[in-house]
């Protein structure tokens, strides 16, 4: 009956079956035939489905008790067993996006592994929403990436902010009208010198252009949305990613325009198949938080969250 404790949990919480399918990324029939295998075995029903949103049965009431109470003792289990680990361990896991694996997190960790050369360190690459599940896990000591994970055993600071800007195909014939906002590759590295600065473009100008945004779960997919929301249109899809590093060179290839990381070309070749354009919307900038579960106390990880801290982007991000 608590086989699919977590699936009935998610319903609870949702109060959708639907809702609970995308949150789970499982099937919507799959859930249902799940929740119906458990009523059968109780042989009483967990939730009426008469109800919108639905609700709880008396039986339902105390199913879930019962589950908060096995969930928190779980949790509590975990905890533990990763603290005892931590103390013992002078292995750091961190979990980031390609970019920051790739290039950034080697060069800006290459002191602390000086400093403290008993420590190895194993950076992780994958989606927001995994690696938190894995940090949360204890498969992971550090998450750093934008946007905090939104649970309360986490605890999230702000270690840098950054700019998204947008990366067009340099053939596209939407750039031929846009001259005044347009930089090339080299005239993105050195907008910030005196007189180099151009003005953001009107985002308007790409509601026909093909979009390549990273996967629902992302802050990258929700801005991408609220960013041509605000513009006043609605972006035409054609890929969903997982990596912005992936859509970078998409761009290149002349598939669609992206919104990036503004220090990306930092760390590329240059290119003259990629134009650039800065926006004018608050949205643009966005908090680069490193997270971590709020009850990790070991000495090595504390001191990795000084030295972030202390050593901050280094001029890596805007």
């Amino acid at each position: 009956m608590l086989d699919y404790k977590e699936y009935i949990y998610a319903i609870y919480q949702e109060r959708s079956f639907s809702k609970a399918a995308r949150k789970l990324h499982v099937s919507q029939p799959w859930l249902s035939a799940a929740v119906k295998k458990v009523e059968q075995e109780l042989k009483l029903p967990l939730f009426d489905r008469n109800t919108k949103p639905i609700s709880l049965t008396p039986a339902g009431e105390y199913y879930i008790r019962q589950v908060e109470r096995i969930l928190a003792i779980e949790g509590e289990m975990r905890q533990t067993f990763a603290e005892m680990s931590a103390s013992r361990s002078t292995a750091l896991h961190i979990g980031s996006s390609m970019f920051f694996c790739t290039y950034v997190l080697p060069s800006l960790l290459s002191e602390f592994r000086q400093q403290n050369p008993q420590v190895s360190i194993t950076l992780t690459e994958g989606t927001t929403p995994t690696l938190a599940d894995q940090l949360l896990e204890g498969k992971l000591d550090f998450l750093l990436e934008a946007g905090p994970p939104d649970d309360k055993g986490l605890t999230s600071v702000v270690w840098a902010q950054e700019e998204l800007v947008l990366a067009v195909p340099a053939d596209y014939p939407v750039n031929r009208d846009l001259a005044d906002y347009a930089y090339t590759f080299n005239q993105f590295l050195s907008r910030e010198q005196p007189g180099h600065r151009k003005p953001s473009v009107p985002l308007i100008a790409f509601r026909q252009a093909p979009f390549m945004v990273l996967k629902q779960g992302n802050d990258s997919y929700s801005r991408t949305q609220a960013l041509c929301r605000n513009a006043g249109f609605i972006p035409n899809v054609s890929l969903y990613l997982t990596q912005m590093m992936t859509a970078y060179y998409l761009v290149c290839e002349g598939r669609g325009v992206t919104f990036l990381r503004s220090t990306i070309p930092q760390y590329v070749a240059p290119t003259d198949s990629v134009i650039f354009y800065t926006l004018d919307d608050p949205l643009v900038t966005r908090s680069i938080h490193l997270s971590y579960r709020s009850k990790s106390s070991s000495p090595v990880q504390q001191d990795l969250i000084d030295y972030m801290l202390h050593k901050g982007p280094a001029g890596l991000l805007v």
